[in-house]
């Protein structure tokens, strides 16, 4: 018996996308986040490593690591020179329990998990504890992707994304009344994607 997997098509720009506004979202929220559902309150920051590339995945590519990677010139410069975010290296609080975790690629591969500290007893009470804070670290990520998919389908989506812009070229965030001029160019950017 011969089982054929239709693959669903990936969108490429939605991945990237996320990690901006994962990145601008910790910004302009000072790391706090309130997620739907019984996520509740996670702080979320950019850890200590961004990748860049070109929108197609060809040419030249930027790796920023370090300390105070997120608001380091060399990563704003990237994302304003053009290029995407395609990995990018959170740290995550929930309740008292932390996680570091990279996030990469168009389907958001998990890479360089760290987990909080052990404290069970023996294998097993290790392997059930390792299980648990698995699922609960999915369960930050989906709170933290239906966050996004909740603005990103929003009305306005296009004022976030004009904020966005103004935050990558080191403005202060547009107020309420952002300029005719902006939305528009904003939905023309919409229109090509």
């Amino acid at each position: 018996m011969n089982i054929e997997i239709e693959e669903t098509p990936s969108l490429p720009h939605l991945s990237t996308e996320f990690f901006v506004w994962l990145w601008y979202a910790s910004d302009r929220d000072g790391g706090t986040m309130e997620l739907p559902g019984h996520v509740g309150v996670v702080d979320v920051w950019v850890d200590q490593r961004l990748a860049f590339s070109a929108i197609d995945g060809e040419g030249a590519r930027a790796v920023v690591t370090g300390e105070n990677t997120a608001s380091s010139l060399e990563a704003r410069a990237a994302l304003a020179g053009g290029k995407v975010v395609r990995d990018v290296q959170l740290h995550l609080r929930r309740e008292s329990r932390e996680y570091t975790v990279t996030l990469k690629g168009v389907h958001l591969d998990l890479a360089g998990v760290k987990f909080p500290p052990h404290t069970g007893d023996g294998d097993d009470g290790l392997l059930y504890e390792r299980m648990y804070l698995y699922e609960d670290l999915w369960f930050t990520l989906e709170g933290l992707y239906r966050r996004f998919a909740e603005e990103r389908t929003s009305p306005g989506w296009k004022e976030t994304l004009a904020c966005i812009r103004g935050w990558v070229d080191g403005d202060l965030p547009p107020d309420s009344a952002t300029n005719e001029a902006e939305i528009e160019s904003v939905e023309q950017a919409d229109n090509l994607a």
